[in-house]
């Protein structure tokens, strides 16, 4: 018999959010309903807590994990941080630099998020704290994420092989890889939520579509795979719902937990 669920964990893009990055009123309701009934809710993305800033006003969640799993708020206190030295962070950076194979760099700080590329417009609202950085200098400074355009898969590969204390995350049908903490995972963060709330992680729903969510999938209580996911998700989820144009997240918590 599965347990009554206390928290309600779901990803951003591609999951909770339809395909033009809307969320829908349906939706919106029924994490409202959530709340009022005591269910905390959580949301878990690869954006910073910036890139995120729109949605998070607008859903209001108990807990933010953001950067993939490298940071986890509760309002504002902190949970869960895991960076990347600035030691590691800047030797990457360089050999990122150095690199024919490799085009546009980001990297996300506490301070602010930094871009190689010039057309920094180019990642609309959502960027805009953006600051342009050629990298000519070191940042000194340890770091969230960095993610590269990568031009040859073979490039990218060398890296991760190069630094085994970073994970190595490509994104699917996307030029571009991620490097972070090897510990900056959702399942870690949410580890630590579960010890900060009181509960167990069998009392856990979560919600994905793509390989960064697998670890959330795979072990809280309930591994809810929206239908649009990739196919490792869709096989280790214990239930699939509905696509995320479909509001999958919403009628799933809708029948099953309201």
């Amino acid at each position: 018999m599965e347990k009554k669920i206390k928290l309600i964990i779901t990803d951003l893009d591609r999951t909770l959010l339809r395909t033009d990055k809307s969320i829908s009123n349906y939706s919106l309701d029924v994490i409202r309903r959530c709340k009022e009934q005591g269910i905390y809710i959580a949301i878990a993305t690869a954006r910073s807590e910036r890139a995120a800033a729109n949605y998070i006003k607008l859903i209001n969640p108990d807990i933010v994990i953001s950067n993939g799993g490298a940071l986890a708020k509760c309002k504002n206190e902190v949970i869960y941080k895991c960076m990347l030295s600035a030691q590691v962070s800047d030797s990457l950076i360089k050999d990122c630099v150095m690199s024919s194979n490799i085009g546009e760099i980001t990297v996300e700080t506490e301070s602010g998020y930094y871009s190689n590329s010039e057309e920094i417009n180019k990642f609309g609202e959502d960027y805009t704290h953006a600051k342009y950085n050629d990298y000519s200098k070191s940042l000194k400074c340890m770091t969230y994420k960095i993610t590269v355009e990568v031009f040859e898969s073979k490039a990218a590969e060398e890296l991760a092989s190069k630094y085994p204390q970073c994970s190595f995350l490509t994104y699917v049908g996307e030029d571009w890889c991620r490097f972070a903490h090897r510990d900056a995972t959702k399942i870690n963060a949410i580890n630590e939520i579960v010890k900060y709330l009181n509960i167990n992680l069998e009392e856990v729903a979560a919600f994905g579509d793509d390989i960064n969510d697998l670890g959330m999938i795979k072990h809280c209580g309930q591994g809810i795979a929206v239908s649009n996911a990739i196919k490792e998700i869709l096989e280790c989820a214990s239930h699939i719902t509905g696509s995320n144009d479909e509001d999958g997240v919403a009628a799933y918590i809708r029948e099953n937990f309201l």
